[in-house]
């Protein structure tokens, strides 16, 4: 399935800062992929994204512990980025750049990590 204009309007949102946004619009592309036989593989990828932002929101409310659980399940998920050969791939790399960015941008505000 080719969802690039909904990973665009994703990365709007990432940008932005909307992270729950992102996370309620990529866990909905994930439960469409999932229960697909074709793309199960590649769900696991927008489960990845799905938690990616979670572990953003969860910085907000200050639930670090929780944060780094989340963090590591994307951590799981993120090789799939680079081993599954997928149409939305130039999407999927853009949506992890910009994730480690905004994780940079919180390790150097937060003197947490």
């Amino acid at each position: 399935m080719k969802i690039k204009k909904e990973l665009n309007e994703i990365l709007i949102l990432i940008n932005e800062n909307y992270f729950l946004k992102a996370h309620d619009r990529t866990e909905d592309l994930w439960r469409i992929y999932k229960n697909d036989k074709k793309s199960r593989n590649e769900s696991f990828i927008l489960k990845a994204f799905v938690n990616a932002f979670a572990f953003f929101e969860l910085i907000k409310m200050q639930r670090y512990e929780h944060a780094d659980n989340i963090w590591k399940l994307f951590k799981k998920y993120e090789p799939l980025i680079d081993e599954l050969n997928s149409i939305n791939k130039i999407e999927y790399k853009k949506i992890q750049e910009l994730i480690y960015k905004k994780r940079e941008k919180e390790d150097n505000d937060n003197t947490r990590f």
